[in-house]
């Protein structure tokens, strides 16, 4: 029985290719030398997940085709809410996950989400402007460009000293563990109203910039587009009055 536990989530790119490498070759000796060896192996990055996924198959494949083991397979589990359940891989996307549970966060349906939400905000507008615009949020908020695409010129202001908070508060130094999600204590030390007010400005600044793009994301929330556009008008209340 082979336990591995998040073998290459922390390496850099060229190492973590070459050490998955390693580990399809020596799962391989293992595997298909043996019909009653066994590996489990665990990690919290997604990427990870599919790589990992991706070698299993292919020494699966190898074995039925050897016959070495006929009876070879895999089986995918996630932990959710402390119990382990089927993973759905291919229905799974991770993006859309995230502004599910940004969304949810700001309409008070996911506390449990507070310790992490500040790594999926920051991680939510990271992918959209890198999407996008081929840029991080430290590029967007200097951008003009792009933020003349804001509708309103309240929007313009309101965003620009946005975008700059977010930049302060995450720092360049973090950048590759915010994408990562890997930094619990992101936003710890600002209130829960706070998070929850920028939970809102976040998803407003994606829709104000792309409507149709964040509304498939979001279809199978309940009313959410007349929730957006009831926290665009707030943002503009908050504009004027500063």
């Amino acid at each position: 029985m082979l336990v591995i536990d998040d073998p290459v989530s922390s390496f850099d790119t060229e190492n973590r290719i070459g050490i998955l490498s390693f580990l399809k070759y020596k799962l391989s000796e293992f595997l298909e030398k043996n019909r009653n060896t066994k590996a489990l192996v665990m990690t919290h990055d997604l990427m990870t997940f599919y790589d990992l996924h991706k070698i299993f198959r292919e020494i699966v494949a190898a074995c039925k085709q050897r016959g070495a083991q006929p009876e070879a397979k895999i089986n995918l589990f996630e932990i959710r809410e402390r119990r382990l359940i089927d993973f759905s891989f291919d229905k799974r996307h991770e993006y859309t996950e995230i502004l599910k549970n940004v969304y949810k966060y700001a309409k008070d349906q996911a506390n449990n989400f507070e310790l992490v939400i500040g790594n999926m905000m920051r991680q939510a507008l990271e992918a959209f402007s890198t999407f996008e615009y081929k840029k991080g949020i430290e590029g967007v908020s200097t951008d003009q460009q792009i933020l003349n695409l804001l509708p309103k010129q309240e929007y313009v202001l309101y965003y620009s000293n946005l975008m700059y908070r977010l930049v302060l508060h995450g720092g360049s130094h973090m950048e590759e563990r915010v994408r990562a999600m890997k930094d619990l204590n992101f936003f710890n030390f600002i209130s829960e109203e706070e998070k929850k007010r920028t939970a809102k400005d976040i998803l407003c600044f994606i829709y104000l910039l792309n409507e149709r793009h964040l509304l498939e994301h979001l279809r199978e929330c309940e009313n959410v587009e007349t929730e957006l556009k009831s926290w665009c008008k707030n943002i503009l209340k908050l504009a004027a009055n500063n």
